[in-house]
């Protein structure tokens, strides 16, 4: 069994983060995605996070119609600073199959952090680190000792960020195509990020 996990805010979920998960998904003949919402983020300290129940909800309707694709809450679950490293090191020990193998999919902005996450070397052994490009950040500016242990996917540099997102949907703007359809319907209903 082959798993991707793609970890984040998902504030919101966008299509740009459909498109990475199913090119990884396709690229390396992955079973499923396993998309995990960060509930308090380590490396964004100070991020005003629109409440859990209404990211994990909008994640839930963006990937509803998609068999191969799955949320889960346990960051959220989580009253603790999340770590990627203890995330996979959970999903490890309540998996049911001893020979998943996990794919952890990251931005290229996030590679070049890497040298400040927690057991990052562990997440390296312990899992394939695949990186998609983000504009802006080029994965040859990373480390040469990651560099040799990463994965890479031919995508396009995606311009939509959940940053645009906000500021659209907070400005009255249409953001349809930019999330899905069920995402901008839940957003309209509940009034999220208006200003």
């Amino acid at each position: 069994m082959k798993t991707g996990l793609f970890g984040g805010t998902f504030d919101p979920v966008h299509t740009g983060h459909l498109i990475i998960a199913e090119t990884v998904c396709s690229d390396f003949q992955l079973n499923r995605i396993l998309f995990i919402p960060v509930g308090i983020p380590p490396h964004k300290s100070g991020m005003r996070l629109t409440a859990s129940k209404h990211r994990l909800a909008m994640l839930n309707l963006a990937v509803k119609t998609v068999p191969r694709f799955s949320v889960s809450d346990l960051e959220l679950k989580n009253p603790d600073t999340s770590y990627t490293i203890d995330t996979v090191r959970s999903l490890h020990s309540v998996r049911s199959s001893e020979h998943e193998q996990f794919f952890f999919i990251m931005g290229s902005d996030s590679l070049l952090d890497l040298p400040d996450w927690k057991s990052h070397d562990r997440l390296l052994d312990e899992t394939v680190v695949v990186v998609y490009p983000r504009r802006g950040f080029d994965i040859g500016h990373a480390e040469a000792r990651f560099l040799e242990r990463i994965k890479t996917i031919d995508a396009p540099e995606i311009g939509i960020s959940s940053t645009l997102v906000r500021r659209r949907a907070a400005g009255g703007r249409s953001i349809r195509f930019w999330v899905p359809d069920s995402v901008a319907e839940y957003i309209r209903k509940k009034g999220l990020y208006r200003s």
